[in-house]
């Protein structure tokens, strides 16, 4: 049966310029340490949603970026902002992408992989990974499992299938086909400028921060604090990932 996905996604984001201005800032501060330096490079956004990280490495000079999405609303929402986007079905994204012949520096997706099966997902990263030159680079964002709130964050979304943890999503990505792996937490609250002050986004930051130290005193209870101290907290993960000269066999 045919969904569309545009109806959930739209309870968190707007189609208007302001919001597209806010969700760059946002991806500026989240992707651009991990990018290339070439501005040349080709880039491709795997599930690109309405295209807030295309617009991002726009913004950040890079000339050669497209990316694909499933759904109709958002890939009509990219073409209204003069995005280079195709429609993919779901089920053609491995065939899809196998097509691209390692041609790509540097393929981003960003909260894609918890979207698709287990049974799948191997499968597609395995072809995401045949889609990058030599040596280029993966990176991903995906729901964590650690979370305070991971239940609400895997469940929130119905097409979720999976959420994971640093050890699960490292190896997902080591058996499609990635070395050097680095996982990273994802934080969406940054400290805020003026965080002395007792009002607004400075009392929010002061109450995240009292309540993650909490979290990290229950992870070290329960783990030991040699481990305990070092599981990620935000609410997602973000992976980077290099293609390998030669894929290992499987």
């Amino acid at each position: 049966m045919k969904i569309d996905y545009t109806r959930y996604y739209l309870k968190w984001h707007q189609d208007t310029p302001e919001h597209r201005a806010r969700m760059v800032a946002m991806y500026q501060r989240i992707i651009a340490p991990f990018v290339p330096q070439d501005r040349e490079a080709r880039i491709l956004d795997v599930g690109c949603g309405m295209g807030f990280a295309l617009s991002t490495l726009q913004s950040l000079g890079f000339k050669n970026v497209e990316g694909f999405d499933c759904d109709e609303g958002q890939v009509r929402a990219c073409k209204q902002a003069s995005l280079n986007v195709s429609r993919i079905e779901q089920d053609e994204t491995i065939v899809h992408l196998r097509s691209l012949g390692g041609t790509f520096d540097f393929i981003l997706s960003l909260d894609v992989l918890e979207h698709i099966p287990n049974d799948t997902v191997l499968d597609v990263v395995g072809a995401i990974s045949s889609a990058l030159k030599p040596h280029g680079k993966f990176l991903c964002t995906v729901p964590n499992a650690n979370s305070a709130i991971a239940e609400r964050w895997r469940y929130n979304d119905w097409t979720h299938h999976n959420s994971f943890t640093e050890h699960s999503l490292d190896f997902l990505l080591y058996n499609g086909g990635f070395s050097k792996i680095e996982i990273h937490p994802e934080e969406f609250i940054v400290r805020p400028k003026q965080a002395w002050l007792p009002v607004g986004a400075a009392r929010h930051w002061w109450l995240f921060k009292f309540f993650r130290a909490w979290r990290r005193l229950e992870m070290m209870a329960e783990l030991g604090p040699a481990q305990g101290r070092l599981v990620p907290l935000s609410l997602n993960l973000l992976a980077t990932a290099e293609h390998p000269v030669a894929h290992r066999s499987r």
